[in-house]
């Protein structure tokens, strides 16, 4: 397969450089060389960088952490992610019948257009399998995130909050009421602040009870926390170049696609790009690859997002936990730890490093390619 991309990348390259490049105008030539090359990146890192041991490593991982966190439920959560994998492959399907159905349409049915097409098949599917893997890990990732975070807000019984506490101090309004004069000079009165109250004693009583958090319970969750976060940086760092690659891919795309149906009446070497599908159908198509490309773009950037609030989230959770001043020594260590942890580690998904990928990714997209298009149709 990568022998196969590797002789269509060249074959085609060679080929519009001598029959279609020189129809273009130097305007549009750049964007649609670079589009071609950042789509044959793509599929060439991940055929060659994408392997097993990424799979197996995840599992492995991923098994350990469900153990403290699922227990036995973990076979449901198993049975939903199939479900999930078989509706993503489901989409993909469907993607790739509309985007044959697009490029098809008015296409010269000769050798060289067949080569030339099934190298963009072959190589869109290569793609799109590729997202669906690593949205996989993303999702799962984010589900055992939120998993996580509800046990960690769990630690806090408020139940026994609104029950306890709420008819206590009831009581001791009524035993207020009953000697209002003897606690006003319990409060002030120095010969009677020695004296152990009731209240002293059932305030001390209900903290002590409140703020004993399960050591043995944070410290599992503070392991597979670390977990999670090593499975965060592997998949990172694993995906990171594929995914610079397809977001390049999905920008050129854009800007060249937006481009080509705004300008497609005044610039005659843009409309007919060797197939003799009319003017309509071809604006149609080239802003329903737009919206695709956005779509994609919009697709990981809100799944990596995602798994970032979750991981905030526990960090904020972290810290009302230790906010009480009194806690007990092993649980006020433990959560010590993990708020240590919490800092040292950086598991946020990044392309390669260049760029952090997050909401803010679909705004400077839509933003910088907007920028694009309106300098190329000022370039006259």
């Amino acid at each position: 397969m990568i022998l196969f991309m590797l002789g269509w990348f060249f074959f085609h390259i060679t080929w519009d450089a001598i029959y279609v490049y020189p129809k273009l105008s130097s305007k549009s030539l750049i964007p649609v060389v670079i589009r071609t090359c950042t789509f044959t990146s793509t599929c060439l890192s991940t055929l060659i960088l994408s392997h097993r041991g990424t799979l197996s490593e995840f599992c492995s991982k991923i098994s350990l952490v469900d153990d403290i966190l699922l227990g036995r439920k973990a076979s449901s959560s198993y049975i939903k992610i199939r479900v999930m994998i078989i509706i993503q492959i489901l989409l993909v399907f469907v993607y790739s019948c509309i985007m044959t159905l697009f490029d098809t349409n008015g296409l010269n049915i000769n050798l060289i257009s067949v080569v030339k097409y099934c190298g963009w098949a072959v190589g869109r599917t290569i793609s799109m399998f590729m997202i669906v893997h690593f949205l996989v890990f993303v999702w799962i990732l984010k589900n055992r995130f939120c998993k996580l975070n509800a046990q960690l807000s769990s630690l806090v019984d408020r139940r026994f909050e609104e029950q306890h506490l709420v008819p206590l101090f009831s009581t001791l309004n009524s035993m207020n009421k009953a000697d209002l004069a003897g606690e006003f000079n319990f409060i002030s009165g120095p010969e009677i602040v020695g004296r152990k109250g009731p209240l002293l004693f059932s305030l001390s009583k209900v903290r002590s009870h409140v703020l004993q958090y399960n050591s043995d319970k944070i410290r599992a969750l503070r392991l597979a926390h670390g977990v999670l976060c090593e499975s965060v940086q592997r998949i990172n760092s694993d995906y990171g170049f594929q995914i610079l690659s397809e977001v390049s891919y999905a920008f050129i795309s854009f800007v060249m696609f937006s481009y080509v149906a705004v300008e497609a009446k005044n610039d005659p070497t843009l409309g007919d790009c060797g197939n003799g599908s009319s003017s309509c159908v071809r604006v149609l198509k080239d802003l329903f690859i737009s919206c695709l490309c956005i779509i994609k773009v919009l697709t990981i950037a809100a799944s990596c997002h995602a798994v970032s609030s979750e991981i905030s989230a526990t960090l904020k959770i972290v810290q009302k936990l230790l906010s009480p001043r009194h806690i007990s020594a092993d649980s006020l260590a433990e959560l010590q730890l993990f708020s240590q942890q919490l800092w040292n580690t950086d598991p946020r998904f990044t392309a390669l490093g260049f760029f952090e990928l997050n909401l803010n990714l679909l705004c400077s997209v839509l933003g910088t390619a907007t920028t694009y298009i309106v300098v190329l149709l000022q370039l006259k």
